[in-house]
């Protein structure tokens, strides 16, 4: 194995290992610069080293003296002090075509940007890739067409702070700006991992005001009674329902199938598409106000995969006529406020223009109605499908009764009818 040291006026650690000329026999020292602060790359680095050395060496009389040669190039450039991590990349590079005929990749930004969401694209819903792809073409637009096709370490902690105070500059929020620049440093923190840099240039910048952000509002029980007397339709009056007893996505809730839907059992069970690829269950005791409305609804259809809502589940949910803006027809109608907007007319700011409530303030109101009720944390989590705390999710096992427990708990709504 490589050993590693740091000489005393310097951060960056050196190598050390030995290999044996095939024809003399004799045993050889190489030492060299791994170009790294970090101690456990450093001795990655030396490792892969002594690994394409000893290859080379043992190769054949012809690949050993261009190794020799190559070698002896690099340990000029240590003498003068101009060798460097993208220097050693490259000597090492030249080593691996040597011994095996193949070149390590080298990626620039644009090259290493495009492969990163290659393979996020493989475990990843369709909504991150759509916030991954746009993250990833506005930090490369800024770049532009020539930066961009630069080497991968060209970028450093200055241009990351340049192109977060632009961001900001154009009037998104805090919260906004912090997710394109965390999205852009697992970029880089990926290249990191797999060797390619040793240096992630967005971990240099301090943490921002997130305070302006938009906070999502949740409705009052006799707002969402108002909802349900507003309800254009019965499917929309089951759509409310279903969202706030649930907690489901607007998306998941009006493709909700019978085939989630057990009454007999009086539970839902469904992958949110948000965590699809993880195929990761919720399970959620059926509340009897929308119990009661389940057990109403015709089936039109003997596929047992057939939607609960035939018309409103080939409703796109973004267009003008779509489930967001026909769900804002019903706030007005109901006289619920939609609260401020991200931004005041005529006020500067890229994105489009939100409010403080819509159709996800149910998914904030069964978690609120869930908490006022005294449900705990955990139970919480695992009815709305919440994994930001992996951990917790692994070692908690929330019990079916449990489940039944905190629904039962939930407040009843008067009987709303559609209108006519």
């Amino acid at each position: 194995m490589a050993s590693i040291y740091q000489r005393p006026e310097t951060a960056t650690w050196q190598c050390q290992f030995y290999v044996t000329d095939p024809q003399t026999g004799e045993i050889r020292k190489v030492r060299m610069s791994t170009g790294l602060t970090n101690k456990k790359q450093a001795q990655v680095f030396a490792d892969e080293q002594e690994r394409n050395g000893k290859a080379v060496m043992q190769a054949g009389s012809d690949k050993a003296q261009r190794a020799k040669a190559l070698l002896a190039e690099a340990v000029a450039e240590i003498e003068r002090e101009t060798f460097t991590a993208p220097t050693a990349r490259k000597y090492l590079s030249k080593l691996l075509a040597i011994a095996t005929g193949e070149e390590m990749t080298d990626y620039t930004i644009e090259s290493w940007v495009v492969e990163w969401l290659r393979r996020k694209t493989r475990n990843s819903s369709k909504a991150t890739m759509a916030r991954y792809d746009g993250h990833a073409e506005a930090f490369l637009s800024w770049l532009g067409p020539d930066r961009r096709k630069k080497p991968l370490e060209s970028v450093t902690g200055l241009d990351a702070r340049k192109w977060r105070e632009e961001l900001q500059d154009a009037g998104r929020t805090g919260k906004t700006v912090l997710s394109y620049t965390k999205d852009i440093a697992a970029i880089y923190r990926s290249a990191i991992q797999e060797g390619l840099i040793s240096f992630n240039p967005f971990t240099s910048l301090e943490a921002i005001d997130t305070s302006d952000s938009m906070e999502r509002l949740p409705f009052t029980l006799e707002e969402v009674t108002a909802l349900l007397g507003a309800a254009t339709t019965d499917e929309w009056r089951g759509l409310i329902l279903v969202a706030a007893f649930t907690g489901l996505r607007l998306g998941d809730a009006s493709k909700l199938s019978w085939a989630s839907v057990d009454l007999t059992g009086k539970k839902i069970t469904v992958i949110p598409s948000k965590t699809k690829r993880k195929k990761r269950e919720v399970r959620i005791p059926i509340q009897p106000d929308l119990l009661a409305y389940l057990e109403s609804v015709p089936i039109t259809s003997d596929k047992p995969d057939a939607p609960v809502f035939a018309k409103l589940s080939q409703t796109r949910i973004g267009d003008r006529a779509g489930l967001s803006q026909t769900f804002n027809g019903i706030m007005k109608a109901a006289g619920v406020d939609r609260g401020k907007p991200s931004r005041e007319a005529g006020a500067r700011g890229k994105g489009r223009v939100t409010y403080e409530r819509g159709f996800h303030s149910l998914r904030h109101t069964f978690t609120s109605w869930l908490r006022n009720a005294g449900v705990s944390e955990e139970d919480r989590m695992v009815l709305t499908g919440h994994t930001t705390r992996d951990s917790h999710q692994i070692y908690s096992h929330a019990s079916e009764q449990a489940g039944k427990d905190a629904i039962a708990k939930l407040p009843s709504l008067a009987d709303g009818k559609p209108k006519n």
